[in-house]
C-alpha cells in the first residue's frame, strides 16, 4: 500500500509537472501585440505643418503601441489628390489615419466620397484635427462632414477659449480639466452635425453668441471617428493635455482604450 501512495504520488509530481511546463510554454509562445499602424497625412496651407510632423506621431508613439507612416506629399498645395488616397487600398495596411492636413481648396466629388466611403465601409478609424475639419469644405459633397459628424465653413477669430468638458465620463476626456483656458484659437462655427456625433467640450462664441463644440466622437459606418478643431497654432498642438488628447483619440477609434481612459493591455508605451 505504502508504494502504490508513493508511486501515485509521483504520478502526480510528474502530470503537474507537465501542465505546468505547458502553461509555461504556451504564455512564451503567445504572440506579441501588434502595434497599431497608423498613417499621418499633413500638408497644405496656412499652419506650421512640418513643424507639427516632428511633434504629434513621436508623441503619441511615446505613450501608445503605435507604428506611424507619414505622408507629408502634398508639401503646402492645398488643392493636391494625394496618390495614396485615389483609391481604397490603403485601407487594408492602416487601422487609422490622423488626418493633420489643410486641403481646403479640393472639391472633386468622386474623390472625396471615396476616401470617407473607405473608411465608413473599412472601419479604419479616423483623428481628424483642426485644418483637417475645414479640407473639402467648398465642395459640393458633403461626405466628409459627415465622416466626421459635423460641417464647419467659418470660424471665429483668434483668441483664448474657455474650454467646458461636457463627456467627463468619456475615456477620452479622461485627465483633461472639467474647464480650461486654451491660449488664443480658432472656434469653429459647426453649421450642420449628424446624428452619430457626441460633443465631448464646447466653448462660447463671442461672435455667434453660442456655444460650439471642438471636441467629439463620431461612429460612420464601421469606422469612430475622434475631431477636434483645436490645433490651430503649434503652441496648442505641442501642449501635453492636447497631445494626451490626440493619443486616447487614436486609441479610441482603433478599440484599444480602457474605460478608465488608460491604454488596454499591450498598447501603452513601448
Amino acid at each position: 500500500m505504502h508504494r502504490l501512495i508513493v508511486l501515485l504520488a509521483a504520478l502526480v509530481l510528474v502530470v503537474g509537472s507537465a501542465t505546468e511546463t505547458g502553461r509555461t510554454a504556451l504564455i512564451a509562445a503567445a504572440p506579441p501585440v501588434r502595434p497599431i499602424r497608423a498613417l499621418y497625412v499633413t500638408g497644405g496651407g496656412f499652419h506650421e505643418f512640418v513643424k507639427q510632423e516632428a511633434i504629434v506621431p513621436p508623441a503619441v508613439a511615446r505613450q501608445a503601441n503605435v507604428e506611424w507612416t507619414i505622408d507629408h506629399t502634398a508639401g503646402k498645395s492645398t488643392e493636391v489628390l494625394i496618390d495614396r488616397h485615389k483609391d481604397s487600398a490603403w485601407t487594408k495596411d492602416f487601422d487609422v489615419v490622423l488626418y493633420n492636413m489643410s486641403f481646403s481648396n479640393v472639391v472633386d466629388v468622386p474623390w472625396i466620397e471615396r476616401l470617407a466611403h473607405a473608411h465608413r465601409d473599412s472601419g479604419v478609424g479616423a483623428v481628424i484635427l483642426h485644418g483637417a475639419v475645414h479640407s473639402y469644405r467648398r465642395s459640393t459633397s458633403r461626405a466628409w462632414g459627415e465622416l466626421m459628424g459635423a460641417f464647419s465653413m467659418r470660424h471665429d477669430a483668434q483668441r483664448p477659449l474657455d474650454v467646458q468638458t461636457v463627456a467627463p465620463d468619456h475615456p477620452i476626456m479622461k485627465g483633461v480639466p472639467a474647464r480650461w483656458v486654451t491660449i488664443p484659437e480658432e472656434l469653429y462655427e459647426l453649421e450642420r452635425v449628424w446624428p452619430g456625433m457626441t460633443p465631448l467640450a464646447q466653448a462660447y462664441s463671442e461672435e455667434t453668441k453660442k456655444t460650439s463644440p471642438l471636441i467629439w466622437t463620431n461612429t460612420h459606418g464601421k469606422a469612430r471617428v475622434f475631431v477636434t478643431s483645436l490645433g490651430h497654432n503649434t503652441a496648442m498642438i505641442e501642449d501635453p493635455v492636447y497631445l494626451a488628447l490626440v493619443t486616447r483619440g487614436v486609441l479610441w477609434t482603433t478599440g484599444h482604450l480602457d474605460d478608465d481612459g488608460k491604454p488596454a493591455e499591450g498598447y501603452g508605451a513601448r
